[in-house]
Parts: C-alpha cells; structure tokens; sequence
C-alpha cells in the first residue's frame, strides 16, 4: 500500500513524522471562530498526539502570551500581531525556523507582507495567520436615493456625498469611521489616509514626519473636522468601533460610507444573517492612484517549546501545509472568513475568488491589493519594540483631536515628545 503524499512531499517536511515522542502539544493564540477546534482536531486525527489550547481575545494575548512565558509554562505554538512580534523576539518568546524541514519552500512563496513581517535580519521567525488590505464600503441603496451615480473619486467628492446626505435628510451621520481604540483600528485609519496622500510617519532613518506642515498632521485635520465641531458628518460611535462592530454597526443602514478598514468586514455586512442591508454593500478603493496599506499577522514556533520537531509540525497546521501538503488553514480562513493569506500562491488560486465572492466583489479588492503598501513602510516603528507604548499614546491623543478636546497640531506635537517615552517604556 502507498502513501497518500509523494516523495516530493516527504521532502518539504510536512509529511514525515517527527522522530521524538510527546504526549501533548499546545498553542496559545486569540478567539477567531471556532478555527482552532477544527485545526486542532486534523491534528490528533494525523498523529495521534493530543493539542491543548489556551485561547484569549485580540487585546489580552500578549500579556497572556508574556505571563505564561516568564512562569515557565510550555508553550509550543503562538501567535503575534505584527506590532508585537519584534518585542516578542526581544523577549526571547520566538525561536528562529532556519534550517527547520520545509521553510525554505515556504519562504519562497512568502508574499511581501509576509516578507516584512516573518523575516527578520534574514532569518525566517514566523509563517502567516492572515492578510489583509485596507478598503472603504458605501451603501449602494443610500447612494442611489441620493441620485450620485458613483462613489467619491476625490476627498472634495467625499466631503460633498457626506454633506449632501445630511442637508437632504437620508442620513444623519453618513459616514461610520473606524476611530475605536487598537493596533490597527484607528490608528490603520490615519494611517491608510496618510499612504494614500503619499505620506509616511518616520522617514527611512526612523525621523518623524508629524512636524508642522505634514501630510499626517494634514489628514488629521481633515479627519477631525469631519466630527461634531467640524462639518458634523461623522458617526459619534465611530469612537468605539472596531472592525467587526463597525460592520455590523453599518449593517443598520444609517450611514453612506464605511471608513477604511479591514476588507474582510464584508463578511460581516454582507451577510443576511447579521445585517439588513446585506447584498447592497460594495467595496470602494481609495482616490487617486489608489494606494492603500496591509498587513499580515503572524503565528511563530515559542522558545518554550517542548519538542522543537513537533511543535514545527504543529506550527505548520496554523500556518502552512498539512500532512496531505495542502494549506488547509489559509484556504479555510478564506472560505469562510474572508481573509487573505501570506502565500502568493494561496492569493492566486480560485480558492480566493470563489471564496470572498458570497460577500464581495473579488477581483476589485484583488486589484486594489496590488496597490497595497505593506503598514511599516509608512509607520516603520512597527519594527521597533517601542511602537506598542508609543501606539498607546497615539490612541488617546487621536481620540481627544476627533472629540475636540485638544487640535490636531498639539495632538502631532504630544505624539512627537511621547517617542523617546515609548523608547524608554520599551527597553
């Protein structure tokens, strides 16, 4: 009797069995659905060996993550966002996969956000959870009773849209941003603007370009007057959204357009079980030539493993190939979430098309992906370990420029003072 994956297989690695024995592995990673069962599950049913889970949400996993770490508990598999992945290695959380059955193929077919995030100095430290690019959405159904024959082309028409449906009574706050607290909520709102304008927020040699006159404390300026002292076209509760609440928020039907965000929340809006309007939501890129920013999220192989082979083998269930040599995880991740993979070769296959098509419009994301800058290439202290505290304090400052607290400039100038801060948090 044969085996069922080839001899090329056996080859890469995610066929053979590892020659050591354990009795259990583990991952540690945060609530997306019910993935984990299903992945944990092929496991054991392949190997026979048990996987045990320690699942906490987006917010709490990296000081559950660093807590169970510095008690000396074993951890094979975890997770990072790509803004704590350098911290994580720092801290010595992240063993290097060089030299490891079957990276070598994968690096190879490492998409470049994979590439920024996963390679390190060179040397291979994760494999990819997911990616994304940042979109904008807009209710199809309020447009055309607004009688606009298209979406924004320019910010001038976004204004004029947004405007227009409040003077004429279709909506009071027509246009939902994503302004909630997090890594990528709000700040990935400033962020994709400022790309889209060609701006970044540290040059090539890490020097801020928050000064005056700079296209990021333009676009805040821009931003904040779209709120209640501005223009007053602005949802309040943009404040508190998040990629998910702010899909099923705009599932209500009050608002014209959706800020930029992730492009997997069509997922959420444009399914009739969780939204009233779904079918009459459409992805929109951004203006001009289209820029927009990504990014990819990554799972890695712990220090603290307790079998360096098996928890290889482990890690490639979450983030590479399985025992049959398919990428199990991305193409499921893309069926039935929406998400983008990290492997060039995942993102060219039907498997995305045929997958996003129920809730979007595939091939115009996939358009607006190749426009797609990787996020540390406009905000490159998300390499550094002390973007985290520094993003903290951008969260607060922000928030007070789109209530009216404090102005845009002073926001731009507590920021440039809170560098050296975070720096020092960060050592």
């Amino acid at each position: 009797m044969g085996f069922p994956w080839s001899k090329e297989a056996l080859a890469q690695g995610w066929a053979d069995r590892p020659k050591g024995k354990v009795d259990k592995l583990n991952f540690v990673v945060w609530t997306y659905g019910d993935i984990y069962t299903k992945i944990a599950q092929k496991f054991e049913q392949d190997w026979g060996v048990k996987v045990e889970s320690t699942i906490s949400s987006f917010n709490d996993h990296p000081t559950k993550l660093a807590t169970m770490f510095a008690g000396g508990e074993a951890i094979d598999v975890s997770q990072s966002s790509p803004f704590s992945f350098p911290a994580f290695i720092k801290q010595g959380l992240v063993e290097p996969l060089t030299g490891l059955p079957g990276i070598d193929e994968y690096v190879k077919d490492f998409s470049g956000f994979t590439k920024e995030v996963a390679v390190v100095d060179g040397k291979p430290m994760g494999l990819p959870y997911f990616s994304a690019i940042w979109v904008w959405n807009y209710y199809e159904t309020m447009l055309e009773k607004l009688k606009i024959d298209k979406p924004f082309t320019t910010y001038e028409e976004f204004i004029e849209h947004c405007v227009k449906a409040k003077k004429d009574g279709v909506s009071r706050y027509p246009v939902l941003w994503v302004a909630g607290v997090g890594l990528e909520q709000l700040p990935g709102t400033w962020y994709s603007i400022v790309a889209n304008k060609g701006g970044k927020f540290f040059d090539k040699d890490g020097r801020h370009m928050l000064g005056p006159g700079s296209i990021a404390r333009e676009v805040l300026k821009w931003w904040a007057n779209t709120f209640e002292k501005g223009l007053d076209i602005a949802d309040p509760e943009s404040l508190k959204m998040q990629f998910t609440t702010s899909a099923k928020a705009f599932g209500a039907g009050n608002n014209l357009y959706r800020g930029p965000n992730h492009h997997y929340g069509l997922n959420v809006v444009n399914d009739p079980a969780q939204s009233p309007i779904a079918g009459k939501v459409k992805v929109h890129g951004f203006p001009g030539d289209g820029r927009t920013i990504g990014v990819t999220h990554v799972y890695f192989l712990n220090s603290a493993n307790r079998d360096k082979e098996w928890a290889w083998k482990l890690l490639q269930y979450l983030g590479g190939k399985t025992k049959d040599g398919v990428y199990t995880q991305a193409m499921g991740l893309a069926k039935d979430a929406m998400l983008g993979s990290g492997y060039n070769s995942v993102m060219a296959s039907d498997v995305v098309k045929t997958g996003w098509r129920p809730w979007g419009e595939p091939e115009k994301i996939l358009a607006m992906w190749e426009k797609a800058t990787y996020i540390g290439e406009i905000c490159n202290s998300v390499y550094q370990p002390w973007h985290f505290p520094w993003t903290d304090q951008l969260n607060i400052e922000v928030q007070k420029t789109l209530t009216g607290q404090i102005t845009a400039d002073q926001c731009c100038d507590n920021l440039i003072k809170g560098i050296d801060d975070a720096k020092r948090k960060a050592r």
